[in-house]
């Protein structure tokens, strides 16, 4: 095959691409402020390309690269080890020392601090799910002068979590320990997400959100197929909220499909650098039949190779002949089998099949979903996502779709409908995007809001919240028992109330164990190492017995059964000649016979009760806590319930302070039915503190008392529009006004066009992250959203006034808790809106409702920013006689 284009991993041409507000989506030689970026699309768009730029870059910069692709067969785990075995010698070179050569610099090297030894040993770490230690003993009787010996074994097990292994936070933390020397970057990289188990899906955004707190040079840099980050979103259990990219930790750029101008020189440049002639016309037809795709231009220009005339090169006639071989080699195999595989569905089929009869200029989806009907209009929408991702449709401005590949569209028509016989019609199907239409989803403004509002675990200035008892705080309120639980939606600022906790306990001197669930490995295990880790301070506070005898707990905690192997042996035969042996063995289990959690509880409740001092136990991100049905065998939340029954029963100083979704307190219910599945009243018990949305008012405050402080002037309608665009959330705030603060004018300050304009950015971010959150709810949910934007900005009656008492008004009003313990919709006055303006928008898109209809921005419009609304215009002074705030 030629390598005029190169391949699919290697090509010879780079576009260089970036996103619709103007910023470049490869990696740069400045590395993004987000830790985490994932880049994402159908195949053929560049996705692995992008990784391959961010390795010879790396090169070029001196940089450590790590890179690995996912597997659905073999866990993250162990291709970490992998690579980390495979780079040790040039991580030797920049961390360690040089492996020496002869036998005196051997000896002499072993006397020396290795700084790759932890390193080394933690990657062993990640390959073990923890170590199962047999011990006992063996007694023997007679023997010697004796023909006969009787022997007596025991074995028994000890904790299989005498070793716990290491996680993915861990091994980054390590990786992070070794930059310390030089501060120069790492840059981790994960290839084929989409393909990965959900379980590995969830490790990657633990990672991620570590790397986000951890501050040092190590940047996650991952790639995926066009559902990656629905399948991310799904795997975190973190769903509320991601629309916003309040709550996601990937800056997530989608690699779309090309315009003309910028796939030409992928053709071009190849062709000259080799010497190759060409006509204009020739590079024009390749283009249109490439229509955006990269990977079918380079196999199209390898296929016009082929047919080049000696003296004239690639002609329009060998471009022709090149296109219609390039299409018949798919007729037979490629087409044939994207519909024949499994998962094209037959509502994709049906949806394939309209949109390829109606011709090149593709499908108005709005009409065709509105002609579907209730209930079959989700199906057909699924179909459309699915469609997507794969890359078969391609959708464009006001709703319409078209199938990209014409020669599949024809294929379709001639073979799978009874319309008549169809030609390509290269070079009349709908215009690929112009360029900076991708998505990325990356929040850039976080350097301006920690300078102005301060680390972001500090969201703005500080606001006391209230539920109906008084103040939520722990601080301010005394809990009602030993268990209290934060909930609330997200980004409201529900971990944040851990954080007020934890300053607290450490101003008063009392000791925090501070955890966040994961689907990867049991709360109890997350609590050993959190306790372990604090072991030091324990020392430091408690005398050492009390000390002694937590390590005891620690180490014999969660074993769920003990086996002993016993073994009855005589031996006979003629001393020092020949024996022969007959046995009898047999195995006894004790089943719970370990420590438990709770016991952990009631040992830290009697040091706290004999000392004075509360210890407590904090559990963060409880939406990733696994319940009965998880299939790895634990229930987090049954142990969690157990637990704070335990506590409260005890009445000791040991505290379980908890912070999860709006779902978490269900969940908890669900949990304490045990396998009779009859709820128990132990959920009721639990002080539950909701993070409610802030008002107005506190939102200004908690805006204008920063920005005075820092000096920044504002236009007091440049506030109000921040305000309201904020939705009560204050994590919002926070974003929407970083991206004003960095579009402002110094000298002038925060204006109403900066506010404007950063709502508009926020919610272009947004796009990839909207269709995820849709592409991941039930079709329940999916026509609660559709009834809340037809009705308009007032939002819907909720579903239980509108509906017959019966399993369809249950369902929906199921479909609108779901919601709003998500945060995708809110409930005031029994009607129901969706909270985030700009999914707001974008479902009305969708289904193509009218401004006056829904409230909002011109449906069908797609997401563009004016060049004035992108960063570093100058934006307008205030007209004369417009007040502005000096703050």
């Amino acid at each position: 095959m030629s390598q005029v284009f190169g391949s699919e991993q290697r090509p010879a041409y780079f576009v260089r691409r970036f996103d619709r507000l103007g910023h470049p989506i490869s990696i740069e030689p400045e590395l993004p402020e987000r830790k985490a970026i994932l880049f994402t699309g159908p195949a053929g768009m560049g996705k692995t390309s992008e990784l391959r730029q961010a390795e010879e870059l790396a090169k070029d910069q001196g940089w450590t690269t790590l890179r690995i692709s996912a597997s659905a067969d073999t866990p993250l785990e162990v291709h970490l080890a992998e690579v980390i075995s495979k780079n040790l010698d040039p991580l030797r070179q920049r961390f360690g020392r040089e492996t020496p050569t002869t036998r005196g610099g051997k000896l002499l090297s072993r006397l020396r601090p290795d700084p790759l030894r932890k390193l080394r040993r933690t990657v062993n770490d990640l390959v073990r799910s923890g170590r199962k230690t047999r011990r006992g003993f063996e007694l023997r009787g007679l023997g010697g002068a004796f023909p006969i010996e009787l022997v007596y074994k025991r074995e028994e097990d000890t904790s299989p979590y005498d070793k716990l292994g290491a996680t993915l936070e861990e091994f980054a933390t390590e990786l992070g320990r070794l930059t310390d020397a030089d501060d120069t970057p790492i840059l981790l990289m994960v290839d084929n997400v989409d393909t990965a188990g959900s379980i590995d899906q969830a490790g990657l955004n633990d990672l991620a959100l570590h790397l986000s707190q951890l501050d040092k040079p190590i940047w996650l840099i991952v790639a995926g197929g066009g559902k990656t980050t629905n399948a991310l979103m799904r795997a975190s259990r973190r769903m509320g909220g991601i629309a916003t990219t309040i709550t996601n930790p990937f800056d997530i750029r989608e690699l779309g499909p090309l315009s003309d101008a910028e796939l030409r020189p992928a053709l071009t440049d190849p062709l000259d650098a080799e010497g190759i002639p060409y006509e204009l016309a020739a590079v024009d037809r390749l283009v249109d039949a490439a229509n955006g795709d990269p990977g079918r231009l380079r196999e199209l220009g390898d296929a016009a190779l082929g047919y080049r005339d000696p003296q004239r090169g690639i002609t329009a006639d060998a471009a022709t002949v090149a296109i219609r071989a390039w299409v018949r080699s798919r007729e037979g195999r490629t087409y044939p089998a994207a519909w024949s595989q499994k998962q094209t569905t037959d509502a994709q089929k049906t949806l394939l099949t309209d949109v390829a009869v109606v011709g090149p200029g593709g499908l108005h989806m709005p009409t065709a979903m509105q002609d579907a009907g209730d209930g079959k209009w989700q199906e057909m929408d699924q179909a459309r996502q699915e469609l997507v991702a794969r890359g078969l449709l391609r959708e464009h401005g006001a709703g319409v779709v078209s199938i990209p590949d014409e020669g599949f569209r024809v294929w379709l028509v001639n073979n799978k409908t009874q319309e008549a016989t169809a030609y390509p019609q290269f070079g009349q199907v709908l215009d690929p995007p112009e360029p900076g239409q991708a998505i990325v989803s990356a929040i850039g403004e976080r350097e301006i809001a920690n300078r102005v509002f301060g680390m972001p675990d500090a969201l703005m200035s500080p606001i006391e919240r209230f539920d109906d008892n008084g103040p939520i705080s722990l601080a301010q309120r005394v809990p009602d028992g030993t268990t209290v639980l934060f909930t609330g939606p997200p980004g409201m600022g529900t971990s944040h109330e851990l954080d007020k906790t934890q300053s607290m306990a450490d101003a008063e001197g009392w000791i925090s164990v501070r955890v966040s669930a994961s689907r990867r490995e049991p709360i109890e295990a997350r609590i050993i190492r959190g306790v372990r880790a604090q072991l030091d301070t324990f020392e430091a506070q408690y005398p050492p017995e009390d000390v002694k005898k937590l390590r005891e707990i620690l180490k014999k905690m969660a074993v769920r059964t003990r086996s002993s192997m016993n073994t009855m042996q005589i031996r006979g035969g003629v001393p020092g000649v020949a024996r022969a042996a007959v046995h009898t063995s047999w195995e006894g289990v004790a089943r719970d016979s370990g420590t438990t959690l709770n016991e952990l509880g009631e040992h830290l409740g009697k040091m706290a009760e004999r000392h004075g001092n509360p210890i407590l136990l904090m559990v963060d991100n409880l939406d990733a806590a696994a319940q009965k049905e998880h299939k790895a065998g634990w229930d987090d939340m049954a142990t969690l319930v157990s637990l704070s029954a335990h506590l409260r029963e005890q009445g000791r100083p040991m505290f379980l302070v908890g912070a999860g979704g709006e779902e978490t307190e269900a969940r908890l219910r669900t949990a304490s039915a045990g396998i009779a599945g009859t709820e128990n009243r132990e959920p009721e018990k639990i002080d539950v503190r909701k993070v409610l949305p802030l008002s107005k008012d506190q939102l200004r405050t908690a805006l204008t008392g920063p920005l005075a402080a820092a000096g920044v002037r504002y236009e007091p309608a440049a506030i109000e529009q921040l305000v309201t665009a904020a939705e009560g959330n204050p994590t919002r705030l926070r974003i929407l006004t970083a991206g004003a603060l960095k579009l402002a004018d110094p000298a002038v300050g925060i204006t109403a066009d900066n506010a404007t304009a950063a709502a508009r950015r926020l919610n272009v971010r947004s796009q990839g992250l909207y269709d995820a959150a849709w592409f991941n709810c039930s079709n329940d949910m999916k026509e609660m959203l559709r009834r809340a934007v037809s009705h308009g900005s007032q939002g819907a009656l909720i579903p239980t006034r509108t509906e017959p008492r019966g399993p369809r008004a249950w369902a929906l009003d199921g479909a609108k808790e779901k919601l709003i313990s998500m945060g995708l919709l809110t409930e005031k006055d029994q009607r129901v809106r969706i909270a985030d303006p700009g999914f707001r928008e974008w479902v009305q898109d969708r289904f193509g409702f009218a401004v006056a209809q829904a409230g909002l921005a011109q449906a069908g419009t797609a997401p563009q920013l004016p060049a004035a609304e992108r960063p570093g215009t100058t934006t307008k002074t205030p007209a004369v006689g417009q007040q502005v705030g000096h703050g």
